[in-house]
């Protein structure tokens, strides 16, 4: 009987060779697939280093011009689309009526100041009267001192004289004459008395006029305050009838027609300014979170070609879009339901650019931040 041979067929070593050369392949194919399953993994789960929103928008500080006063339009010197600059006249309202306020209110500051200057006349008349009042009391008083020296004199000489004519070296006649002089000395002494009581008692009125006429001229003086006030508003109504721009840029939204009658506060027309356009971009709030004033953004317009503008974030807003919605969100009421609040975000474009030129407010874009270095 033969002994079983241990030779190996050639072709099965073959089979068994090649075997043993793919096996280490196929392990280092899955680990291979099984790094970059986890490398993808984790790429997704890491905050990526932008963050962009397609719910971005150009705007500007547009400025509404409105009327100030009421009347007819009587021209509008603009077109639609056309540039202005500031100071250029834009729409004329009809001033007659604002004419004849300003007249009525110029002649009631000219009848203010003729009721100030008789109020400033009468108080001088009664400075120059309470002068002669004061030096009719001291004429008063000296006529008194005179009057009471006479006084005495006559009343002694009539003494004396009595005297005399019961010695006989007298006529009675002259001791009469000199009694009668007597008397007449105290009757003007009386006499100076009462015209000092008079005088001062016109002095004292004096005094309490002297208020009654610096209340006039305070009250005159307020009335032309107030005329002068009112002079100034008609003036300033007067000016506001033609209308001028506040700022430059170019004119939008015109309403305003020749003839057309208006109100204050009535709409006119817009005026779109050129430079100062920037991007309010409405970010979820999980998207705001690594950004920062400051950082880096780009702004692709979706009407421009090209490469995308250059810009920072300039600021946030102090609360969600939803806040300033006419009906708020109220969170609280029925059926709870979390949706995502947006931020608006405002973009500063950098200055230089020539495509900004070409920009209009109102235009969509997709604005994307680099929330990292």
């Amino acid at each position: 009987m033969n002994a079983p041979s241990l030779t190996m067929d050639p072709a099965l070593a073959t089979e068994v060779t090649v075997k043993r050369r793919k096996l280490p392949r196929a392990l280092v194919a899955g680990a291979a697939a099984i790094l970059l399953a986890g490398a993808g993994a984790a790429w997704i789960a890491m905050p990526g280093a932008n963050e962009s929103t397609d719910n971005a928008y150009l705007r500007a500080d547009a400025t509404i011009v409105s009327a100030r006063v009421g009347g007819t339009v009587t021209e509008v010197l603009v077109r639609d689309n056309q540039q202005v600059r500031a100071g250029d006249p834009l729409i004329r309202i009809d001033p007659q009526e604002y004419d004849a306020k300003l007249s009525v209110a110029e002649a009631s500051v000219s009848d203010a100041d003729a009721g100030v200057a008789s109020a400033r006349a009468a108080l001088v008349t009664f400075v120059a009267d309470r002068q002669v009042a004061e030096a009719d009391v001291a004429v008063a008083q000296s006529t008194i001192v005179s009057a009471d020296a006479e006084r005495r004199r006559a009343e002694a000489d009539t003494a004396r004289y009595s005297a005399l004519s019961e010695r006989g070296f007298v006529t009675q006649r002259d001791a009469e004459r000199i009694a009668a002089t007597a008397i007449d000395a105290r009757a003007q002494l009386r006499r100076s008395v009462a015209s000092l009581a008079v005088s001062r008692d016109k002095a004292l009125a004096t005094g309490v006029r002297r208020a009654a006429l610096e209340a006039d001229l305070a009250q005159a003086q307020a009335v032309a305050a107030r005329a002068r006030a009112s002079l100034r508003l008609a003036q300033q109504d007067r000016g506001y009838t033609f209308i001028r721009a506040a700022i430059s840029g170019q004119i939008g939204n015109r309403q305003a027609q020749t003839g057309d009658l208006v109100q204050p506060g009535t709409r006119l027309l817009t005026i779109v300014p050129q430079a100062g356009l920037y991007v309010v971009a409405n970010f979820k709030e999980t998207q705001t979170g690594r950004m920062l004033i400051g950082q880096r953004a780009k702004v692709k317009v979706d009407a421009l070609d090209g490469p995308a503008l250059t810009g920072r974030i300039d600021s946030f807003a102090p609360a969600s879009g939803s806040e300033f919605a006419l009906l708020p969100f109220e969170p609280g009421s029925g059926n709870f339901t979390k949706i995502v609040q947006r931020v608006p975000v405002r973009i500063a474009l950098d200055p230089g650019q020539t495509a900004v030129t070409r920009l209009r407010p109102g235009l969509s874009v997709t604005a994307s931040v680099r929330v990292k270095p």
